[in-house]
């Protein structure tokens, strides 16, 4: 039986064919409550699902749960999808941090016990400074900002908002696209704004995790400019 959803969707990740295989899906927050829901999978389209689904954009959607997949937060799409409103970035992300807060966890160890346990397969974590992406492989190389990570994490990068900028700068500007995205994902992004990793496990591999999103406020108040600017690039 399919369970009517309003999805707060704070997340949007591309399809992996190489083991574990992951499909495409959304991540959020469901509004009556509070749990998090990965909706898998999503139909994307080459670019992006049709028509496309906005980051922080309300959705109202019917969802079952996925006798192929382990992970408690899935259900399966059914019907037709209505976009009902969004969440917008202002005041740093002020309205965006209640759903974002009940979901944060220590570390990438402390999730993964929670995922053995069948608890919760996805999770915002803290990186600690230092945190960098390479962009020819779209790995995050991580710490957790906690006394209970044990090592540094290399994990794939399957969110669909860093992908597609990269892919969208390769190919209008071929020469200058390297430059361009280090500015926009390279070292000084974890300076800018208050970095927190979404992590989820993969369907096919219950204790790894891959990136699923980024929630990034920024650390500091931002211009009229800087807030357009922004709320631009994160549909």
């Amino acid at each position: 039986m399919s369970d009517t959803l309003d999805l707060l969707v704070i997340a949007k990740t591309v399809a992996t064919t190489r083991f574990p295989i992951e499909q495409t899906g959304l991540g959020g927050v469901d509004r009556a409550s509070g749990r998090w829901v990965r909706v898998v999978p999503f139909p994307f389209g080459e670019r992006d699902s049709e028509p496309p689904v906005r980051k922080w954009s309300w959705l109202q959607l019917a969802g079952d749960r996925q006798a192929s997949d382990p992970r408690p937060e899935s259900v399966r799409p059914e019907g037709e999808v209505h976009e009902v409103g969004y969440v917008e970035a202002k005041d740093g992300w002020k309205l965006r941090w209640p759903f974002v807060r009940p979901h944060l966890r220590e570390s990438i160890e402390l999730l993964t016990e929670l995922a053995r346990g069948g608890v919760a397969t996805a999770g915002f974590v803290r990186p600690a400074p230092g945190a960098s992406i390479a962009l020819d492989s779209m790995t995050l190389r991580m710490r957790c900002l906690s006394d209970g990570c044990r090592e540094e994490h290399a994990l794939p990068i399957l969110d669909w908002e860093i992908r597609e900028t990269t892919r969208a700068l390769h190919e209008r500007e071929p020469l200058r696209w390297r430059a361009k995205a280090e500015a926009m994902w390279g070292g000084s992004f974890f300076d800018r704004f208050d970095v927190h990793v979404l992590l989820s496990t993969f369907a096919q591999a219950a204790t790894r995790f891959y990136v699923a999103g980024l929630f990034y406020p920024p650390k500091k108040a931002e211009s009229i400019e800087q807030h357009a600017a922004h709320a631009h690039g994160a549909s």
